[in-house]
């Protein structure tokens, strides 16, 4: 480590590459320090997200206009573009590793370990597990080798999977189940096409069919075969009027066994055939 006023510390820079910003998640800079006693970093702001692991010692903690009590075991976070300060009690020095990063996952990945824009300092969640992942992700960022990449990504996703496991088994993350009605919705949205039936679709979410049925109905409005069909036939029309594909490739795309059966659905519901339709066209 390099001598700085304020603590021992090495520094680890890294520029994303295109295939880690292609992403959803990409690592910025990380390191290592041990804390002088008079340690103090901020307030100031970042442009990122940045999570700090504090692998000895205590100190204190400010964000969100919260300061907290920080301690060996703990983790916390410093959000993009807000206020933050903490400093090291001197006479029991903060040794800490740092990871800091960005991307569209940042927020979900963050709120799996219980950190939100609300609850930035999480208690007791590091073990010999995690500390290892994190000595090997120092090792790793300072080769920094652009071709190594993924491997570096993976020990990263690695770190967030073994402090989810540990978040949920000392219930530190916020519980925010998904309400089934909106399960059953992402699961319709995604597997329309592959033959789904409303009995595949609430043994899925754990529901009895006639309960299922009749819970979606009040929410949504519609029958949950209803909402399929309207999925079917919603493609159907793109891909009919896109005019790249036979009618037959689109009947047996959509999940229907042969062109009659697409054809005679699609006509029940626009009230023209798929010929007719693609005539008009």
């Amino acid at each position: 480590m390099k001598e700085f006023s304020h603590e021992y510390a090495e520094h680890w820079f890294h520029t994303p590459t295109p295939m880690e910003k292609a992403g959803g998640l990409w690592p910025i800079r990380a390191g290592h320090n041990k804390a002088k006693s008079n340690y103090k970093m901020g307030p100031r702001m970042i442009t990122y997200y940045s999570v700090h692991f504090i692998l000895d010692g205590e100190g204190m903690f400010t964000q969100n206009e919260t300061n907290e009590k920080i301690q060996q075991g703990d983790i916390f976070c410093l959000l993009p573009n807000q206020t933050h300060q903490y400093s090291s009690n001197p006479d029991h020095p903060l040794k800490m590793f740092w990871l800091a990063f960005n991307g569209k996952q940042a927020i979900p990945l963050l709120k799996r370990i219980g950190i939100t824009n609300y609850s930035t300092h999480v208690k007791g969640i590091l073990n010999e597990e995690i500390i290892e992942i994190l000595e090997r992700l120092a090792t790793h960022l300072k080769k920094d080798d652009e071709d190594d990449d993924l491997f570096g990504l993976s020990i990263i996703y690695k770190l967030f999977h073994s402090l989810s496991i540990q978040s949920k088994q000392k219930n530190l993350a916020p519980t925010t189940p998904r309400n089934w009605l909106q399960k059953s919705q992402e699961y319709m949205d995604m597997h329309f096409a592959e033959n789904i039936s409303v009995k595949d679709v609430a043994k899925y979410v754990g529901i009895h069919r006639s309960y299922f049925t009749d819970s979606f109905v009040n929410e949504v409005g519609v029958t949950p075969s209803k909402y399929l069909l309207a999925l079917k036939m919603n493609r159907a029309l793109e891909l009919i009027t896109e005019k790249t594909h036979t009618i037959t490739e689109i009947a047996l795309s959509l999940g229907y066994s042969d062109l009659y059966s697409f054809s005679r659905a699609f006509k029940n519901y626009y009230e023209v055939s798929p010929n007719q339709y693609l005539t008009k066209e």
